[in-house]
C-alpha cells in the first residue's frame, strides 16, 4: 500500500521551500541596498567641469541611485598637487565605495594614491599616453572613465585652411602631465603639416601675459593646451590675442564662445553622462576593470566669425563647410 503524507507534512515542506528561494534571492541580490558612498574629486573650478558634473548626477538619480542609496560628496580642492592628493587621500579615508576624478591631474594622483577602490575618470586627453590606463577596451586595473581626446591634427589642419601656417605658438604647463602632451602632439605633427612651433611654459598666472608677449608677432596663431592654470584665466588670453590680433585654436570645451578661432570640442554634458552610466554598473556591482574607457562620439568643431573679424580674417568656405557650429 502507497504511504501517504499528512497534510501538515506538506505544508511545513512548503514552508521550507519558499524560505530557501527567498534567502537565495537575496543572496544573489547587489549589495545596493546599504547606502553607497561616491567621493568626487575636481581638477579646478572650471565651468566644464560643473556641466560634466551635473550631467553625472542627473543620470545617476535618474538611474536608480537616489540619494536613500547613493550619497554623492564633491571635493574641489585648491589647483596644486598637495591639495589633489590630500583630497583623493580623504575620499579614501572616509570609505568610499567608489572614487570620480575630472580632469588629468586630480586622475594621476588618484591612480598612484589609491588601492582597493574604483575610480572613473572624466575629461582625460589620451589616457592611455597619460599611462592611466594600458588600453581602451581593456584598461588593466581598477580604473575607466571618459577620454576628452580629439583629433589634434583636425584642428590644425582647420587652421592651415584659414590662414598659412608656418609657426604655431603653444601656452602650455610642464607641470602638468595633460598639458606637456599637448605640447608633444603640436610638435609631432609639425613634420606632417609643415610648421615649426614656439612655447611658452605657464607655471602661475603671472607667466601668460610674459608667454604671449615673448611669441608676439612671430606665430601665425596660438595653441591653447589644457592646464588648469591657463584654463582659469582664458578671457584674460582671450583679450590679449585679439588686442595682438593672434588667432587662437585649442581643444578646450567651451573656448570658442570665449572667442577661440578654431576649437575641437567635446561635449562636456557627454562626458558626464557616460560617467553616469559606468558608474551605476560599478555599483550595482561590476568590476571597473571590465569597462572599456568610452570615447566621446559629440565632436564640434567650431569657428568663430566674430572672432576673426575683430581680426580682419576671411574665413574660406573649405574650412566653413567642415565646421560643425559657426558662431556669428
Amino acid at each position: 500500500m502507497r504511504k501517504r503524507f499528512a497534510p501538515m507534512t506538506f505544508r511545513r515542506f512548503a514552508i521550507i521551500l519558499l524560505v530557501v528561494l527567498v534567502v537565495g534571492v537575496f543572496a544573489q541580490t547587489p549589495a545596493i541596498c546599504k547606502e553607497q558612498f561616491v567621493a568626487v574629486v575636481i581638477t579646478g573650478n572650471l565651468p566644464r567641469y560643473k556641466e560634466a558634473h551635473e550631467a553625472f548626477v542627473k543620470i545617476l538619480r535618474t538611474g536608480g541611485m537616489g540619494e536613500d542609496k547613493v550619497k554623492v560628496f564633491v571635493q574641489m580642492p585648491n589647483p596644486d598637487a598637495m591639495s589633489w592628493a590630500n583630497s583623493i587621500r580623504k575620499a579614501v579615508g572616509v570609505g568610499a565605495d567608489l572614487i570620480i576624478t575630472y580632469g588629468a591631474p586630480v586622475t594621476l594622483i588618484a591612480q598612484k594614491e589609491v588601492r582597493g577602490v574604483p575610480i572613473l575618470f572624466a575629461d582625460v586627453y589620451d589616457p592611455v599616453s597619460l599611462g592611466i590606463v594600458k588600453d581602451l577596451a581593456v584598461t588593466g586595473s581598477d580604473i575607466s572613465g571618459v577620454s576628452g581626446n580629439t583629433p589634434l591634427d583636425t584642428l590644425v589642419k582647420t587652421m592651415g585652411q584659414i590662414r598659412p601656417t608656418k609657426k604655431i605658438g603653444v601656452l602650455y604647463s610642464t607641470s602638468e602631465q595633460g598639458s606637456a602632451l599637448q605640447c608633444r602632439k603640436i610638435e609631432e605633427l609639425g613634420g606632417k603639416f609643415g610648421y615649426s612651433v614656439a612655447k611658452g611654459d605657464v607655471k602661475s598666472a603671472a607667466d601668460i601675459q610674459k608667454s604671449i608677449e615673448a611669441l608676439g608677432s612671430s606665430v601665425d596663431c596660438l595653441y591653447i593646451s589644457e592646464s588648469v592654470v591657463i584654463s582659469q584665466n582664458l578671457k584674460a588670453i582671450i583679450a590679449t590675442t585679439e588686442q595682438k590680433g593672434i588667432p587662437v585654436i585649442s581643444q578646450i570645451p567651451g573656448l570658442g564662445d570665449l572667442g577661440g578661432l578654431v576649437t575641437l570640442e567635446t561635449d562636456p554634458v557627454e562626458q558626464g553622462q557616460l560617467l553616469g552610466v559606468h558608474a551605476i554598473q560599478v555599483l550595482n556591482g561590476q568590476k571597473v576593470f571590465t569597462l572599456p574607457v568610452r570615447s566621446p562620439k559629440r565632436i564640434a568643431l567650431v569657428i568663430n566669425l566674430l572672432a576673426a573679424g575683430k581680426m580682419g580674417i576671411k574665413i574660406p568656405f573649405e574650412a566653413l563647410s567642415s565646421a560643425t557650429r559657426v558662431i556669428k
